[in-house]
């Protein structure tokens, strides 16, 4: 066993793709450089778990020639992405973004006879809130697809089918393509037709090929047809002859083994020929070790838990920020302080906060403007029995003991009134409460989140706000933005909420058709996330089908004030000057133009131009 181990460590350092196949047909050395060309495994700086496509996501595919290399792809099997184009034929090229088996969501794609394709062939879309694009680059032999700026390449010799897949739910690109999809069983048809696919880029994701046959591993063809007949004693062996190898060209030399006995097996040596392809792939490797080196931010952000913030729904940059923040404000007990407008979803990304740092612990959300001023005290601190006029003889527990050892939530903290601030200062640097009525304190450790929809800093300013508190509040700030700065984010938004309140109601699953959709789109949202739920769950409820149309989408328009520009803001100024100056000087026009300075003539026409009599 230790030879053995010691011998596939010398294979695996060979810079030549080494194989050794037994009498049995059966792989018993597949080197790692061999694994490299045939594509078992693969260098790629980017990675996704195993699956398999669902409804509701997004597809992206670019096929140079449809029905040859992808699975024996049939122009049918677009139906699953709602293209039911009878002119888009077999040996076709094609591009195409469409959502997977929903059959109202509007595809976009291009297609082109395969014999007439252009040097350049292009698809570029803002999908859904995604920046999509998938282009065949015909003289380089290279596929391209782009999603939201990140880049998924695929090299081909003649023809081959690019695809990937963006979760529905998530955002994340859930599956790429890429070479020895032959060997994975993951061509365009497979995946596209529900097949499973493997992990990439993780460990344990790596084909066991040891032990498998010439067939489980590659497509039977003239190279497999040589070894067959060395393997018998029919042919001596082959030095450095072209094949493919799953429709990849490689190199091969083939030398038999075996004694006076006849053949026990042949080692197969082999090269990629696809030089173009290790230069480019090279060249894509520096630049992410760059990008990782430059980067910092993505590196720290691929540190976060996949199960982390599930429920605080955003894949966007904006949203990915956010959640670094959060997640490194989970890790300390510091003071946090939320901004963003209404409905933006502070108080759920408190709870995040809290559940990552200790989900068992007590979590107590206080909304500070829902509570009386002049109860506001005894209901963030308690009081003992009798302390005041209706109180309860046994006394009450207060917020603030209830989030013992967990953390406290105060929303809203700029309605709070200025004596309570005060109060809450003394709490958070002593670590103290007194109940309403008591003498003696009562000690508490707990993690304070705060949240506001108002400018403190401008509260601090016109004196409603302690500058000292928001020193103390203002130790993480986190900053959500609103749902019109981070669009991309909708379509994983609806889906969330659509299958929360379908679940809530025991409803059949709804979707929405590409109208409906197309609406929800182009509304910037005012109300934000709380809206945009408002809104599902009434079309919901007026929806008798299962498919939710525009007339179900029910958004008030609300019109912006319309912002004068700098000439007429000094016209409607002049024209307040004119009238204020008529009243003060009684009417008495030489008064009026000699304190104004300005001509007779100047006075008159604009006298005239504002309608002033």
């Amino acid at each position: 066993m230790k030879r053995r181990k010691i011998f596939h460590e010398i294979a695996d350092s060979i810079d030549e793709g080494m194989i050794y196949i037994d009498k049995k047909r059966r792989f018993q050395v597949f080197n790692h450089k061999a694994k490299e060309i045939t594509g078992v495994i693969f260098k790629n700086a980017a990675s996704h778990p195993a699956g398999t496509v669902e409804d509701g996501d997004i597809v992206i595919i670019a096929d140079n020639l449809i029905g040859n290399d992808d699975g024996d792809l049939k122009p049918e099997d677009l139906a699953l992405i709602n293209i039911k184009d009878k002119n888009i034929k077999t040996g076709d090229a094609l591009l195409a973004i469409g959502v997977y088996k929903n059959s109202e969501m509007k595809p976009v794609y291009k297609y082109i006879r395969g014999n007439s394709i252009t040097p350049q062939f292009e698809l570029s879309e803002l999908y859904l809130g995604f920046s999509v694009s998938a282009m065949i680059l015909a003289k380089e032999s290279l596929m391209r697809i782009t999603v939201n700026n990140i880049n998924y390449d695929i090299m081909y010799l003649n023809s081959v089918g690019h695809m990937v897949i963006v979760d529905g739910k998530t955002g994340q690109v859930k599956f790429f393509q890429e070479k020895g999809y032959t060997v994975r069983k993951e061509s365009l048809k497979e995946v596209l037709t529900g097949a499973h696919y493997l992990a990439k880029g993780t460990s344990g994701n790596e084909l066991e090929v040891i032990g498998a046959t010439i067939e489980d591993i590659f497509e039977y063809n003239d190279l497999f047809k040589e070894i067959d007949e060395i393997l018998v004693g029919n042919s001596g062996g082959i030095c450095s002859t072209d094949y493919e190898l799953n429709k990849r060209p490689v190199r091969c030399s083939i030398y038999p083994v075996g004694n006076e006995n006849g053949v026990d097996g042949v080692v197969l040596k082999i090269r990629d020929l696809s030089k173009m392809e290790e230069l480019l792939q090279d060249r894509n490797e520096i630049i992410m070790e760059m990008e990782k080196k430059s980067h910092n931010f993505n590196k720290l952000y691929m540190d976060i838990s996949a199960d982390a913030f599930e429920n605080f729904v955003g894949n966007s940059m904006l949203m990915k920020e956010v959640k670094f923040l959060a997640y490194k404000s989970s890790k300390t007990k510091f003071n946090v302080l939320i901004t963003g407008e209404s409905g933006t979803g502070k108080s759920q990304l408190a709870y995040e906060i809290h559940h990552l740092y200790n989900k068992k612990a007590p979590f107590v959300e206080v909304n500070c403007n829902a509570i009386a001023p002049n109860l506001i005290e005894s209901e963030l601190f308690g009081y003992v029995g009798g302390a005041f006029t209706g109180a309860l003889s046994s006394g009450k527990t207060g917020y603030f003991e209830q989030a013992n050892g967990g953390t406290i939530f105060l929303d809203e903290i700029a309605d709070l009134p200025m004596e309570m601030q005060v109060k809450l200062l003394y709490v958070m640097q002593n670590k103290v409460i007194y109940r309403v009525g008591a003498t003696k304190p009562t000690y508490v450790d707990i993690r304070i989140i705060t949240a506001t929809n108002q400018n403190l800093q401008k509260a601090v300013a016109n004196g409603t706000f302690r500058q000292d508190l928001y020193y103390r509040i203002n130790v993480f700030p986190i900053h959500v933005p609103p749902l019109r700065e981070r669009k991309s984010d909708l379509y994983l938004l609806i889906n969330k909420i659509l299958n929360k309140i379908c679940n809530r109601y025991n409803l059949e699953p709804k979707l929405f058709s590409g109208q409906a959709l197309n609406k929800i789109m182009h509304y910037n949202w005012p109300g934000n996330v709380r809206e945009l739920e408002n809104v599902i769950e009434r079309a919901i409820t007026l929806c008798d089908s299962n498919l939710i149309y525009p007339e179900h989408i029910n958004i008030m328009e609300i019109q912006p004030q319309t912002v004068m520009n700098f000439k007429k803001r000094v016209q409607q100024a002049e024209k307040e000057i004119l009238k204020n100056a008529l009243k003060e000087y009684s009417g008495d026009k030489q008064k009026i133009m000699e304190e104004l300075g300005i001509s007779k003539s100047v006075f008159y026409d604009k006298l005239k131009r504002y309608g002033i009599k």
